[in-house]
């Protein structure tokens, strides 16, 4: 609280939620600590996040307006520049941005309540973190998601998020596979 120039009751609240995702433990008289995951919680993310992408892009599929086409558009266009630029921490905002239009364009409001409160975002960072192949290729990757959405084709659009979303989950699991320990509780 001190650090960030606020009072405890926000950080306290902060804490709290983050708790309830699971992300951080509280113990009485000993305080929070950043809860590690195990490989194999981390490699289960990725379905979730699939199966909840799928539906919010078929959904889309039907409802997205020009307008969110366009800030699509615009989000691979950012990411190839970042790509061309080293620039990773653009492309994951680029990544993140470009999946939350989706999201929103769905209309599924209790869709996008969980896709935030389960923080599926995050598995951009830990691809980023975890493999390098992430950057390279990204814009690409995101431009079938695209064309699927610009035909108005839910089918098209489901598959192709799927398919965006698990093709890093195993790269995920093929470079954790090849680490040996699994993490340990961090402090």
């Amino acid at each position: 609280a001190q650090d960030l120039g606020v009072s405890q009751t926000p950080v306290r609240e902060a804490l709290r939620d983050l708790e309830l995702l699971g992300f951080v433990t509280s113990e009485p008289f000993r305080g929070t600590r950043v809860r590690a995951f195990t490989h194999e919680e981390l490699v289960q993310i990725y379905p979730i996040r699939a199966a909840i992408e799928g539906v919010a892009a078929r959904a889309a599929a039907t409802r997205i307006t020009t307008e969110q086409l366009l800030a699509l558009e615009e989000q691979i266009d950012r990411m190839r520049e970042a790509s061309e630029l080293g620039d990773e921490a653009t492309a994951i905002e680029a990544d993140i941005a470009f999946h939350r239009i989706i999201v929103e364009a769905s209309g599924n409001r209790l869709l996008e309540q969980f896709w935030t409160s389960l923080s599926l975002a995050t598995t951009t960072f830990l691809t980023f973190s975890i493999h390098r192949r992430a950057i390279e290729g990204l814009a690409a990757r995101h431009e079938p998601i695209l064309e699927a959405l610009r035909a108005r084709d839910p089918d098209r659009a489901e598959a192709a998020m799927r398919r965006h979303i698990e093709e890093p989950g195993r790269w995920v699991y093929e470079a954790l596979s090849r680490e040996d320990p699994e993490p340990q509780q961090s402090s």
